[in-house]
């Protein structure tokens, strides 16, 4: 069995009302149904239990046509027969006195009669009555049926799933949208699993059409989201692993698909054996319908996003609430008036800061706020928090044709929005750092903007590599690897490295020097080894590697290592300072709620100031998620490529 139960993303601008209302609403249904549907469910089961055993003993007696007609909804009509024939064959004879006979059709008879009672109590249930009967199906039970559900686990999947997804497609497309998409996929699923089995006179219940819509939807929105799963498989002991939604969204889909199939043959005109898996496939091709046409279309950038930013931007300046009256009434220049004067006294006011771009944007001229929306996003970053460049550089990059972005801010940011699929912002910043990009520009960040265009098969990845191909700071080391890329990028259209001349293949060898960092002083982190304090100038690193290694009866660690010597180079000994977690706490060295956290800062700072190249990847490096290994050897072959000669951390690692 896998379960999921939570994933990498865990913060929204606000409170998903919209989510926790429809959770609350089915939660209401369920109190206010539960108990009646279970009290008539079980007089149900209690009447027919009492006509079988009855008529087992007495089968000679007579039954109500409008019984066996009821009968054929719940027991098919062949076993029926098949009852009634062999409990006449092998059952007692009747009775030859005929008033003891007329008193046992009689009791049979009161039998009867309580049972098709009970049954018209069933078919007066509030699940009959607002769920979807495909037979004589109702409009406002395309609506109604959503909230209601059959029992606590039925109930407890569909809000759990719908909590796991909802708020987050909420935060994007805004209470509205999202509310209007939410029923309309639950009545587009109930109608379309109608319509496979119109003459089903069965009703059709619960929020489970509608909640995959919304994973369909998160699928598009959230496609690079990394998914937490919990699995039992007997006899392995339970465990977790992480992958990522474009993997794990469409398997189920997948098994939603064929297990519908599967009951259409096996069971044909059933609905699905009280599991409606049309109504899922249909929900979630609605969602990933919606979805694909507001990215399309650009919906979310285009109208959605300012308007919630509007909504939800606090202002304790009455320069800005002026500002904004302003705007509201049409006098746009008037308001970026103001807007631009509470900037000029506050240039680190977040909430002016996006009520100028707003303003800006609206009058046709983003260029206007262009620097104050960069420069909060700069200082943002420096604080490692991606929010803004999620929320607001795609717009910025492509709302302004001839923005200046530094070097060593757009390899970041392309890294962040390459993480998130967002190509076009990609192709836009890169386009951006190169006009920016001269004599002048680190040479750190050029290796890096160069890497990470590869890695997007950017044709700007080229020219960055030339670039810093013509620098005579760039090391020795490096030029192989951009050599490759401005090779691989001029062969073909697409910038792949596929075809390019490789670094000459040389058995490396580890040389680990053991630190503890004590502190980050400007471009330098301040270290510990062998009790001595040395300072390790953050430029000259060229590779940051990572990696959870588990180790036997203890708590797994985190390797940072910090390469003075890419595993490409052509030198034979590479030159190591190996930090591991268990060595020092990170909320010493960065901010963060939790240790955790500040590992995460402490890691994103050291990778942002040092320009270098990440392994295994930039999400590992950054630890969203740490991969993780078995053994530091495995690490080190995996991630490095080579063994240590003489590692001081062997030991332990195996302890």
């Amino acid at each position: 069995m896998i379960i999921p139960y939570g994933h990498e993303h865990t913060t929204v601008r606000r409170l998903p009302w919209v989510t926790f209302v429809l959770m609350a609403a089915c939660v209401a249904a369920f109190a206010l149904t539960s108990l009646a549907t279970r009290r008539d469910g079980s007089q149900v089961n209690k009447d027919f239990t009492d006509f079988f055993q009855y008529y087992s003993t007495h089968p000679y007696l007579e039954i109500e046509p409008e019984f066996a007609r009821a009968l054929d909804r719940y027991v098919p009509h062949q076993e029926f027969q098949a009852f009634l024939e062999a409990t006449r064959d092998l059952g007692a004879a009747p009775p030859k006195n005929p008033r003891q006979v007329a008193a046992e059709q009689e009791e049979l008879d009161r039998i009867v009669e309580r049972a098709l009672a009970s049954l018209a109590a069933i078919r007066d249930s509030p699940f009959r009555r607002f769920g979807v009967v495909p037979a004589a199906i109702k409009p406002s039970a395309l609506i109604t049926y959503q909230f209601l559900h059959g029992g606590f686990l039925h109930l407890f999947g569909n809000l759990f799933f719908l909590f796991l997804a909802g708020p987050f497609i909420e935060d994007v497309w805004g209470r509205p949208v999202f509310a209007a998409f939410y029923l309309t996929a639950g009545a587009l699923s109930a109608l379309m699993f109608a319509l496979r089995y119109p003459e089903l006179d069965e009703p059709l219940i619960g929020a489970s059409g509608a909640v995959a819509g919304v994973m369909g939807a998160f699928l598009v929105r959230y496609w690079k989201t990394r998914i937490r799963f919990l699995y039992f498989f007997i006899p392995l002991r339970p465990g977790t692993f992480t992958a990522p939604a474009w993997l794990m969204l469409p398997l189920w889909f997948a098994r939603e698909l064929v297990f519908a199939q599967a009951w259409d043959v096996a069971s044909p005109g059933t609905g699905g054996g009280g599991v409606a898996h049309w109504a899922h496939v249909w929900g979630f091709a609605f969602g990933l319908a919606v979805a694909a046409g507001i990215a399309y279309w650009r919906v979310e950038e285009r109208f959605i996003h300012r308007a919630i930013e509007a909504k939800i931007t606090v202002h304790e300046n009455p320069a800005v609430d002026r500002a904004l009256e302003a705007r509201a009434q049409g006098k746009l220049e008037h308001s970026l008036q103001l807007l631009a004067a509470v900037v000029r006294d506050d240039p680190g006011n977040t909430d002016a800061v996006l009520a100028l771009w707003n303003a800006a944007v609206d009058s046709g001229r983003p260029e206007l706020a262009a620097g104050d929306l960069q420069r909060i996003i700069q200082a943002g970053l420096r604080a490692d928090d991606e929010t803004l460049v999620l929320q607001h550089w795609e717009e910025l990059a492509l709302a302004v044709p001839a923005l200046q972005v530094e070097p060593s801010l757009a390899a970041r940011v392309v890294e962040i929005l390459l993480r998130s699929g967002r190509r076009d912002a990609v192709e836009a910043t890169l386009a951006h750092a190169l006009r920016a990009a001269g004599p002048g520009t680190p040479i750190g960040p050029l290796v890096r903007l160069a890497r990470t265009a590869a890695q997007a098969g950017a044709p700007a990845a080229a020219s960055f590599a030339r670039e810093a191909l013509s620098r005579s700071d760039l090391p020795a080391h490096v030029r192989p690897e951009l050599a490759a890329i401005a090779a691989a990028a001029a062969a073909g259209p697409t910038g792949s490295l596929v075809g390019g001349p490789e670094p000459p293949a040389i058995a490396h060898r580890l040389q680990v020097v053991a630190a503890v960092p004590q502190a980050l002083e400007q471009d330098n982190l301040v270290i510990e080894v062998e009790g001595a304090t040395r300072r390790l100038s953050l430029p000259r690193i060229e590779v940051i590697a990572v990696g959870g290694v588990a180790r036997s009866e203890k708590r797994p660690m985190v390797v940072v290592d910090l390469m003075l010597d890419a595993p490409w180079s052509d030198r034979r000994d590479l030159r190591v300072v190996r930090l591991l977690s268990t060595d020092f706490d990170p909320r010493a060295l960065a901010p963060g709620p939790d240790a955790a956290e500040a590992f995460r800062a402490f890691l994103g700072r050291i990778i942002e100031l040092s320009g270098a190249a990440m392994l295994p990847d930039p999400d590992g490096a950054r630890g969203r998620p740490f991969r993780t290994f078995t053994s530091l050897p495995e690490y080190e072959r995996a991630v490095l490529g080579v063994s240590a000669a003489g590692d001081p951390t062997d030991g332990a690692a195996e302890a």
